[in-house]
């Protein structure tokens, strides 16, 4: 596999295993979820009836051109530029596509992989607000319609460019709620206890990262979420071996949508626009020019844009 230049050091973060069986979140060592929230992250067991392979496909080709052969559904990416992004300032070149940009431009089989992925988002998110005690009738508001229909179901598509001497990724935090993250390969690294800290894959679990969204919405409580702080160290080049990938379904509230705070009561009240709570974000993590990457609501789009990237 390609080699990362930070392994030596502090010892690996080992996340709380756990699965998603009817709505429940169930940690393997029989802990209680709020363990994990307070890690900021989880693995979750891969449900048997979830085909990786579409995602694997993409993740492995997309910044590929067409050869003529059986991948090229999957290639040619990069001149999309509604969906195709270039970090200048590190490793890092990823498509990012809500559910409309989706349909419009990958194939049927990675369609419903990232509705499966979004689903298991969604029900994780659903988990953790029932463990908090929120209220069932408050839920959905907290979480800006997220539950049931509002959400910002984004995908991610990542590929790491070993020729590059930069970082792999910038140390940041997710923004939305629930991320849902398949890697198979080192790299990818967790700040604690002041130190940079890897967490390594794990075959047959995804990592659910919990995000900023959540950490507001719950930094009132006596057991707040922590949105998990991390990176992906620098690639090097390894002839032979397989560049770095990774593919994530995010649960983000809409851009147009207030984010929201619980209070003693846990009834959430609103704190801060989404939208300059993603603009911050960008503007100190990629330092670049896509100022607006991943502010879109969809439900707000004309009928004839596909709810594209403003």
């Amino acid at each position: 596999m390609t080699s990362a230049t930070s392994f030596a050091g502090p010892a690996p973060i080992v996340p709380r295993r756990a699965r998603l069986e009817a709505g429940r979140i169930t940690l393997e060592t029989g802990e209680d979820l709020s363990e994990a929230l307070a890690d900021g992250c989880l693995r979750l067991r891969i449900p048997p009836e979830v085909d990786l392979g579409p995602g694997l496909a993409l993740a492995r080709n997309f910044w590929r051109e067409p050869d003529g052969g059986p991948a090229d559904a999957y290639r040619g990416f990069r001149r999309a530029s509604d969906i195709y992004f270039d970090r200048e300032h590190f490793q890092t070149e990823h498509l990012l596509l809500d559910r409309p940009q989706r349909l419009r431009h990958l194939p049927a089989d990675v369609v419903g992989l990232c509705d499966a992925l979004a689903a298991i988002g969604r029900d994780v998110l659903a988990a953790v607000l029932s463990r908090l005690d929120v209220p069932r009738e408050v839920r959905d508001r907290a979480v800006v319609g997220c539950l049931h229909g509002r959400a910002v179901e984004w995908m991610a598509v990542s590929h790491y460019r070993p020729e590059r001497r930069q970082l792999g990724c910038p140390p940041h935090k997710d923004t939305g709620y629930v991320t849902v993250l398949y890697f198979d390969q080192e790299g990818l690294e967790a700040r604690r206890d002041g130190a940079w800290r890897r967490i390594d894959p794990e075959p047959g679990y995804f990592l659910v990262n919990f995000g900023g969204a959540l950490e507001l919405l719950t930094r009132r409580l006596e057991r707040p979420v922590e949105a998990l702080l991390h990176r992906v160290a620098e690639r090097r080049p390894d002839p032979g071996a397989e560049d770095r990938f990774s593919f994530a379904a995010f649960v983000n509230p809409a851009a147009s949508g207030m984010l929201c705070e619980l209070d003693g009561r846990r009834i959430p009240q609103p704190v801060q626009s989404v939208e300059d709570f993603l603009r911050s974000f960008n503007e100190e993590t990629w330092r670049d020019s896509y100022a607006d990457f991943g502010i879109v609501d969809p439900h707000d789009a004309r009928p004839d844009d596909g709810g594209v990237r403003r």
